[in-house]
């Protein structure tokens, strides 16, 4: 106890003896006994307190942790989504591309259909105007 050996708490115990007397040891040691109590009571409350402050402190920790994971994610979230909606969009202008290109092929054929019109209609024109 307080790194006293046996020895030394005997002789304090009897420089105790001597001093206050065989009357007034068991008050006094009664006095130091509730004293001892308070004091270590003190001292467990103060443990407590620092054990709750450091508690406090690693729930803050974890706590920003947490929230770091939790704004990492949201930008994966948004990262995927805008990914997603880019796939959508090239998708929609594959479509967009390929229903243009069915236009031009319709119009090309529509000119070549026209040409071999004017290109009879020419020829059949000349071959009235031979006869």
């Amino acid at each position: 106890m307080f790194g006293i050996g046996f020895f030394e708490f005997i002789v304090i115990a009897i420089v105790a003896v001597i001093f206050l007397g065989p009357d007034k040891l068991p008050s006094a040691m009664i006095k130091i006994i509730k004293t001892f109590k308070t004091f270590s009571k003190s001292i467990n409350e103060a443990r407590t307190a620092i054990e709750k402050e450091l508690n406090i402190d690693e729930l803050k920790e974890d706590s920003k942790k947490y929230r770091a994971l939790l704004e990492q994610n949201t930008q994966k979230i948004k990262k995927t989504i805008s990914q997603d909606e880019l796939s959508v969009l090239q998708q929609s202008a594959e479509e967009v591309n390929s229903a243009l290109d069915d236009i031009k092929k319709a119009g090309q054929n529509s000119l070549d259909d026209i040409k071999e019109d004017d290109t009879k209609s020419a020829t059949t024109n000349t071959l009235e105007n031979k006869n």
